[in-house]
């Protein structure tokens, strides 16, 4: 598959502030401790006839929502539950920012709104500077994560069917930290020639794949997956989608064990093609995020995931 410089089926915006929710719409979002994630009073002031669906809270297992005057708590492993979200938020075009949810949260939400939205986008607000390291090492060049809670299936994407290590592929999605990446392997411990990871290139700057290389070198080298190594646009996530496509042409017979631990637009690249395809598994490792991780606010990204999934 050939490169391009440019996210594919993506609205760009250069401004947060160049972008508004069609009227009649929904949003749906929640914020974090990062500042690219909060909407301003004034935003959402010049948004017209748009209901805005607040996520408040965010556990491993569930999550709460403001939708109106009244709260509602959903389990992210109850269909019921997440069908009946749907049901009180949606009216038609809906928007899932997912710049401020954690994987674990929008994954399940993206899975349900495909089936009852009329029509839906992803948006994802780009950060304007990485936090560097205040005593950086091999692995980590950055200062974004404080400790791993440990590997599990995102939910509602496991696979329950057993499978021997030559019979996995492990396709790891990387990003700035080395120490994620090593953990996946040794948590899943695939041969060597069954890892195949994934750098963003280009980058959300030019000088990020760098970046990348260096925070994994140790893992890269360690397992001779520098060899493997392939590449899709970091902001792209039908990139992501059409090169897991290649992998798994290439691994046929093989599970593949995608692990989002890099770009946010990766994971919904693995997350949309979880949805498609049935030899895929997504694996998390629930990294507990260092407040002030990043700062500032870059372009804002608008997927017309909806569109793509019903070609």
């Amino acid at each position: 598959m050939a490169l391009h410089d440019q996210p594919l089926l993506t609205t760009v915006y250069e401004n947060v502030e160049d972008f508004l929710p069609g009227e009649g719409s929904i949003y749906i979002f929640g914020t974090s401790v990062e500042q690219r994630s909060a909407h301003s009073s004034e935003w959402e002031a010049r948004a017209v006839n748009i209901e805005f669906v607040r996520i408040v809270e965010q556990t491993n297992s569930h999550f709460v929502a403001v939708i109106g005057s009244s709260k509602m708590q959903v389990s992210l492993r109850n269909r019921s539950q997440l069908e009946a979200f749907w049901v009180a938020a949606s009216g038609g075009s809906c928007f899932l920012d997912i710049t401020g949810l954690s994987h674990h949260i929008w994954a399940p939400l993206l899975r349900f709104g495909l089936e009852f939205a009329t029509s839906l986008t992803v948006t994802y607000v780009e950060p304007g500077e990485y936090r560097f390291s205040p005593a950086p090492t091999e692995n980590e060049i950055f200062d974004l994560s404080e400790a791993i809670e440990g590997i599990a299936p995102i939910p509602g994407f496991a696979k329950l069917r057993e499978q021997r290590l030559e019979q996995v592929c492990l396709v790891p999605l990387l990003g700035f930290e080395g120490t994620r990446f090593a953990y996946m392997v040794e948590q899943v411990q695939p041969p060597g020639e069954n890892i195949v990871p994934v750098i963003g290139v280009p980058g959300f700057r030019p000088e990020y794949p760098f970046y990348s290389f260096h925070g994994n070198r140790l893992a890269l080298t360690d397992n001779h997956a520098w060899k493997n190594v392939r590449f899709a646009i970091a902001n792209c996530p039908f990139s992501l989608f059409y090169l897991l496509d290649d992998i798994a042409a290439e691994n046929e017979h093989k599970l593949l064990k995608v692990a989002p631990i890099g770009t946010k637009p990766h994971a919904l690249g693995a997350v949309m093609y979880a949805l498609a395809r049935d030899h895929v598994e997504l694996i998390y490792d629930y990294p507990i995020r260092k407040a002030k991780r990043t700062e500032g606010t870059a372009r804002l990204l608008a997927y017309h995931v909806s569109d793509f999934m019903q070609d």
